[in-house]
Parts: structure tokens; C-alpha cells; sequence
């Protein structure tokens, strides 16, 4: 059985939040109000149906004023809805799922209250969050890939766990919380079996190029070394991620105009969200993606320089940005 996992996977939206088409609720409504109409004076109703035949009277464009507001109204529910469903869920929409699973939004970097002007808080994003919501119900999952995930991304959350019986009749279960930071500071992670009764453990670091501290790497070696997060059959090697550095150089025409810096702004910040997407174990880089970001922010022309070819990382490697340069020109 296959599994859909966020950032992986596309989910088409479910019939509920379905916007009738213009036509057919204009139609609709064309009718009821005839046959309404009909129900209490047969002749009004004969001459309705000419007046709605045509498209500049009046109560035609009234009809039609209320279908676009019927639709508008549909979709601000549709959009309420989704805000119900994790797989499109955000912000506090997102938290209270995530707390469905007993599980917090990660805190990245606690700011500085009393800065001038004050710091606010980083915490991780919906997409990463959201992941980690549809990881949490793989934990029974002992040594399959999804439960070595969950654990490389709930990394110290969970709490060591000892039971004593030390009288008859008598059982003790006592919760130890690590309270290391080492989980925020994991951006991706897996587990894969590179030998018989061997996993290795592959760490992708949220600081610098991915590039994971010893520290962290460590704090990782030790909670696979605890007895009830580790499989008794496996013997877990932690490593870090190999980056494969890239960069981004591409050259873009524009229609002549005032808006060429704000194209290339527009490009560049574009373009440097997708590297930041693809900055992932098994990411992929691919040309064709940065051919459509481009276009997107109103090139008419361009030329890739770097890359030429796609980009392409096993389980154990990670591309990484290290520039995106953007040369705009007007035709």
C-alpha cells in the first residue's frame, strides 16, 4: 500500500468544495425563477422567459449579478472547508491538527522580545509541520522507512519511557523528556538499508548549505541508540547529507517598459523559493521549473546558463543553491 505524503505527492481537491459553473447556475436559476413565477400567473411567466432571453434587460443582469455573488460566497466556505483538512490546512488552522496527533509546531529561533524593534519568533513551516503530521500515525511502524522518518524529524519530542513493577499490583510508568533543540534544527531526513540488518541514517541540516553540525549528528546517534526508538535488528550508522552545490544564472527579455527591476526582484525571489523547495534529500533540479518561474515573473525570452541539464540526488544527497543571478534585458 502506497502512501501520499505532502511535498511528494498532489492531492486533487474533494467534490465538496466544487464551484458550480456560471452557466449552468444561471440556467438554473432562469428556471426557478419562470416556473416560480408560473406557479401564480401563467401570463407574467410567458413574458419573463422573453425578458430573460435577453441578455441586456435588466433583470437578466440581475440574475447574473446574483450568480457571481452566489459563487464568491461558495468559494470564501470552500476556502473555510479546506482550512479543515490537514492536506490544505495553514497557520492556527494547521496547529490545531497538528495537535489532534499531540504534536506542536516547531520552534526554529525564539527571537528577542525586548529588541528595538522586537524579534518575533521563527517556527517551522506548514509544509514541514504538515509533513509531520501525516508521519505521527507511522510510529507502531518499528524499522519501516516512514517510522526511521518520523523519528529523524520528531527527534527529542519523544519521551524515554520506564515501567517498574516494584510491588504486587503495582506498575510505574515514568516519561523522561529530553529537552534538547536538536529536532528544529533537522530539515530532512531517512532511513535506508544499505546492508543486511543495517540502516544508515542520512541527516540534512536546516543551517548553512545542510551541511549538519557534529553536535547534531550526535544528538541523532543518541536517540537511535535507545531501545525504544531503535529496532533490536538493526544496526543504525548516522551520516550527514552530500550536498551538491549548483547555482542559478539565466538570462531574461522583457517587452521594453518601466518594470524591468521589478522583474527581475520578482525572478530572483521566485527563483530562490524553488532552490529553497528543492533543498531536500532525493531533491531534484530541473530546468523546465525554472523555465516556468521565469515566464511567470513576465520574462518573454530567456536563456538558461546554469543548469543546463537536471539536476538529480539519491536518498543520501541534497542539491544546494549557492547564488541566483539574473540578468533582465528589454527586447
Amino acid at each position: 500500500m502506497s502512501m501520499l505524503i505532502p511535498g511528494q505527492n498532489q492531492l486533487a481537491e474533494p467534490a465538496i468544495v466544487t464551484v458550480e459553473a456560471f452557466e449552468d447556475l444561471l440556467a438554473e436559476f432562469k428556471t426557478f425563477v419562470v416556473e416560480y413565477v408560473a406557479a401564480r400567473s401563467p401570463a407574467s411567466a410567458a413574458k419573463l422567459v422573453d425578458s430573460l432571453e435577453n441578455e441586456s434587460e435588466l433583470l437578466t443582469l440581475a440574475l447574473e449579478a446574483f450568480c457571481v455573488r452566489l459563487q464568491t460566497h461558495e468559494r470564501k466556505y470552500n476556502a473555510r472547508i479546506k482550512q479543515m483538512l490537514a492536506w490544505w490546512a495553514t497557520g492556527t488552522n494547521l496547529d490545531a491538527r497538528l495537535a489532534d496527533m499531540g504534536l506542536e509546531r516547531q520552534l526554529l529561533d525564539p527571537g528577542d522580545p525586548a529588541a528595538f524593534p522586537p524579534i518575533p519568533p521563527v517556527y517551522e513551516s506548514d509544509d514541514d509541520a504538515r509533513l509531520r503530521y501525516y508521519l505521527a500515525p507511522h510510529a507502531p511502524a518499528a524499522g519501516s522507512r516512514m517510522q526511521y522518518r518520523r523519528e529523524i524529524f520528531t527527534l527529542g519530542e519523544r519521551p524515554a519511557v520506564k515501567v517498574e513493577n516494584a510491588a504486587a499490583g503495582v506498575v510505574t510508568v515514568t516519561y523522561t523528556f529530553d529537552p534538547d533543540g536538536y529536532a528544529a534544527q533537522i530539515k530532512d531526513g531517512n532511513g535506508r538499508r544499505t546492508a543486511p540488518g543495517e540502516v544508515t541514517v542520512t541527516v540534512l541540516s536546516r543551517e548553512g548549505n545542510g551541511t549538519p553540525s557534529e553536535a547534531l549528528l550526535e544528538g541523532v546517534r543518541q536517540h537511535f541508540a535507545r531501545p525504544d526508538v531503535r529496532p533490536e535488528t538493526d544496526l543504525v550508522i548516522v551520516q550527514a547529507a552530500q550536498i551538491k552545490p549548483y547555482k542559478i544564472r539565466v538570462v531574461a527579455k522583457i517587452n521594453a517598459g518601466p518594470d524591468s527591476g521589478l522583474t527581475k526582484v520578482a525572478a530572483e525571489q521566485q527563483l530562490q523559493a524553488y532552490a529553497e523547495a528543492c533543498h531536500r534529500l532525493e531533491g531534484r533540479v530541473d530546468p523546465s521549473w525554472i523555465d516556468y518561474t521565469l515566464h511567470s515573473a513576465g520574462a518573454v525570452q530567456l536563456q538558461i546558463l546554469e543548469p543546463l541539464a537536471p539536476i538529480v540526488t539519491t536518498a543520501f544527497q541534497a542539491p544546494y543553491c549557492t547564488g541566483v543571478e539574473v540578468e533582465v534585458d528589454t527586447l
